[in-house]
């Protein structure tokens, strides 16, 4: 975070530790897998906790 934003609001952008983060069970795997910063702006849609299981979903079913 810039210092002119620091000055603005008087603190520091923090992230959740990650016992505090949301988590999902991966549809192919079923593992419970977390949040993670690249997903932020589609969380919503995030099925899959890796790109290997994204690719086996096919075989899966």
């Amino acid at each position: 975070m810039p210092a002119d934003d620091v000055a603005q609001t008087g603190r520091m952008a923090r992230s959740r530790p990650p016992s505090e983060r949301p988590t999902k069970v991966c549809a192919t795997c079923g593992r419970p897998f977390t949040w993670r910063r690249k997903w932020a702006r589609d969380w919503d849609e995030v099925r899959y906790c890796s790109e290997r299981c994204r690719r086996e979903r096919h075989r899966e079913a």
